[in-house]
């Protein structure tokens, strides 16, 4: 008796801890099923977080409208298209194109239809709407390359969720943002297929405490709409109105809630369980206990070995399931890698532009046909960069060799990002040289560590060399044209001076020879732009006053538009050193381009002002001005600001190309402000040489040694 009173209050001992074991595995077991869930919504997740990763590297560089819509295309087919609604990229205002204040493509598969084509809409890049304004991109731009999930909102039919980061630069400027629309339909049916029992439910709720998905979902909005409420989604209910519906149907009661986070996104997971169900293996045991209590004394030993054995049959059970879920899981995984790595595949190969990823040890991991065609080999299996150009080193195109670490693969293996970077390649397998434009990139793992790095190129030789054939022909036939010319003025004048002419003969002498000078002058210009663009332009140099410069060219200026006060204020003097054609060149066509773009009698004001070690010259009129979109483009060769309106004046537009080169040799640069209207104001900044009291030389008021430019369309003035 004594043995078995003890044995039973062993036995009710074991009891209460056995219980408590087993429920706090129950509890454990409930989390796992709600942390399953979790990892099911993280690794579609995972893959769009990886696709809008892919598309904020890819539209960095992008220039052009059409490769943007044709990137946003390619990136949409790739993706999970059951989850993913849309794709956008949307820039910094006025970072895109010139005179482009919004620009923001977004990318849709139509649904309304089966085999419908994706759609590329500019439907919010309006300023009814102006995107950089919204709470998503601002939110994105402030977390930088960091991705962020907005709470869910609902659009025409759908509800949706949208992944949002930052885009940059190969500064680190920001240019944008990129999104991707998840539907969350989609996430929904993920939820309901995981909630497989009726005494147990698992849904899923946003950061904010919106519901995102739930099994009973139509019950929640029948509840909500009978209480004089209009969801048009579940995601307009909250988790407190969810515990509102649970109170009224007693569904609050005797039930035991947990919850985990879906990684990244800041989603919550809830398993709510009934403790019939989640104890009901604890129960089970109890009337066990019970049952052998009773039996106890029929047989202690016998009770205990059907314990032990059951415990151990459940271990190994609770073993073989695990093993196999984990098995099931991993052949999904793999094949989902699969399939996303011949997508990718498929997309690069099909690439115009090679493309190159070399690993952080500078092994050659991947090129597509496109780069094995620009370098001439039929594989790069085994190859290393290192090997491949120290041995065979890139140019500039100036001809000078480039330092190995300055090539741009080894800068973006470094952390940089390096925009249109072009050099001349000369490898045995091509035979000849190739000039190679390239963008590359960092590759960084979720450390933030750099792992590889992609280079996107092209072959621009072509286009170089014609380029360079343009100016050597600009040259020869300006070459060609200065003796005729030469030829026709001296004759002319030589009639002029020896035939004593009558009036009328003598007036189309003159013609004859203001028309060679004027040819003379288009011929110059053009050996000019030629030699600027080939870097052959012969310069002078020695110390000059600027003011008597400046002064020289007012005069000309002042000669050539005696209907427009050309007035230099009074102020301090400045020595610099530079030639001195060449620059009272440069100050003429400023000049002359203000007054010739004013309105008759309106004054061009000239000041000289010195700050440090810098001297500015300032050309202020108030003449027709020139729009902003214009602005953008004044220094380009041949652009002609007023070609075909009622200001233009002719020209080639090659003065304000030729003046700002001519200034950037000299160590200086020119700025430009205008309105439309108003007038324009020029800014000329050259490096100020120190004080010094040499014996002042002595300025010709004549006309410079090479002619003012041409006047042309494009206007410093007005």
């Amino acid at each position: 008796m004594g043995l078995g009173v003890a044995l039973s209050c062993g036995l009710l001992l074991f009891e209460k801890r056995a219980r408590h074991g087993q429920e706090q595995e129950a509890l454990a077991q409930q989390t796992a099923r709600a942390h399953e869930l979790a990892t099911a919504l993280g690794y579609p997740l995972h893959a769009s977080e990886q696709l809008l990763d892919t598309l904020a590297a890819l539209a960095g560089p992008i220039q052009g409208k059409h490769e943007v819509e044709d990137l946003l295309r390619r990136m949409l087919a790739s993706g999970p298209t059951h989850m993913i609604y849309g794709l956008g990229v949307w820039f910094e205002p006025g970072q895109f194109e010139p005179g482009v204040h919004y620009m923001g493509p977004y990318v849709y598969q139509d649904r309304s239809r089966r085999g419908a084509p994706q759609v590329i809409t500019y439907d919010w890049s309006t300023s009814s709407y102006d995107y950089p304004r919204q709470g998503w991109y601002l939110l994105a731009s402030q977390r930088g390359g960091l991705i962020t999930v907005t709470e869910p909102y609902f659009d025409l039919d759908q509800t949706y969720v949208a992944l949002t980061r930052a885009f940059f630069d190969d500064q680190g400027r920001q240019r944008g943002v990129v999104s991707l629309d998840l539907t969350l339909p989609m996430i929904g049916e993920v939820v309901r297929q995981a909630n497989v029992s009726p005494a147990e439910t698992l849904y899923l709720v946003s950061p904010q405490g919106a519901l995102i998905a739930h099994p009973r979902e139509k019950e929640l909005l029948a509840w909500a709409h009978k209480r004089g409420r209009s969801p048009l989604s579940i995601a307009e209910l909250t988790l407190e109105d969810l515990q509102a519906w649970e109170r009224e149907h007693g569904l609050d009661r005797e039930r035991r809630t947990t919850e985990v986070r879906v990684p990244t996104t800041g989603w919550r997971v809830f398993a709510s369980t009934t403790e019939d169900m989640l104890f009901s293996d604890v129960r089970r045991e109890r009337w066990l206990l019970v049952a052998l209590g009773v039996l106890l004394w029929m047989g202690l030993g016998a009770s205990g070995m059907v314990m032990a054995r059951s415990e151990r049959t459940r271990a190994l059970l609770r073993t073989l399931a695990e093993r196999q879920r984990q098995e099931e899981e991993r052949r999904r995984l793999l094949a989902q890698v699969r399939r996303r790595s011949a997508e990718l595949q498929a997309i690069i190969e099909s690439m115009v532009e090679a493309v190159m990823v070399v690993d952080a040890e500078r092994n050659i991991t991947l090129a597509n046909r496109a780069a094995l065609a620009l370098f001439g080999y039929s594989s790069f299996d085994g190859h290393r960069i290192d090997t491949e150009f120290q041995e065979h080193s890139p140019q500039g195109l100036d001809g000078q060799e480039l330092a190995f670490e300055s090539l741009p693969l080894l800068r973006a293996l470094r952390g940089e990002e390096v925009i249109d970077t072009e050099f001349v390649l000369t490898l045995p397998p091509l035979n000849r040289r190739r000039v190679v434009r390239v963008n590359t990139a960092p590759i960084r793992d979720e450390s933030g560590h750099v792992v590889a790095a992609v280079a996107v190129g092209r072959d621009v030789t072509q286009a170089i060399e014609l380029e360079r054939l343009q100016s050597e022909f600009m040259k020869m036939a300006a070459h060609e044209l200065k003796t005729p010319l030469a030829v026709m003025k001296s004759f002319a004048q030589l009639a002029c001076r020896t035939a004593h002419p009558a009036p009328v003969l003598r007036r189309q002498l003159e013609g004859i020879s203001r028309g060679a000078d004027r040819m003379d002058r288009v011929v110059r210009t053009l050996l000019d732009a030629s030699q600027l663009q080939l870097g052959r332009l012969h310069f002078e140099k020695k110390e000059l006053r600027l003011r008597a410069l400046v002064e020289t060219a007012a005069a000309l200026t002042a000669a050539h538009h005696p209907r427009h006060p050309i007035r230099v204020q009074p102020g301090p003097d400045a020595w610099v050193l530079g030639d001195r054609a060449r620059l009272e060149q440069v100050l003429s066509e400023l000049m002359d381009n203000a007054a010739r773009y004013s309105v008759a009698g309106t004054p061009v004001e000239i000041a000289l002002t010195v700050d440090g070690g810098e001297v500015e010259i300032s050309i202020r009129d108030e003449g027709i001005g020139i729009s902003e979109e214009q602005r953008e483009r004044l220094f380009e060769r041949f652009y002609r600001a007023h070609a075909g309106t009622p200001h233009d004046r002719g020209g080639m537009g090659l003065g304000l190309y030729l003046s700002r080169g001519l200034l950037l040799l000299h160590g200086g640069e020119v700025e430009l402000e205008s309105q439309e209207g108003k007038g324009t104001h020029v800014r000329v900044r050259l490096p100020r040489l120190p004080e010094q009291q040499p014996v002042p030389e002595v300025t010709s008021l004549q006309a410079p040694t090479h002619p003012p430019f041409e006047p042309d369309g494009e206007a410093a003035g007005p």
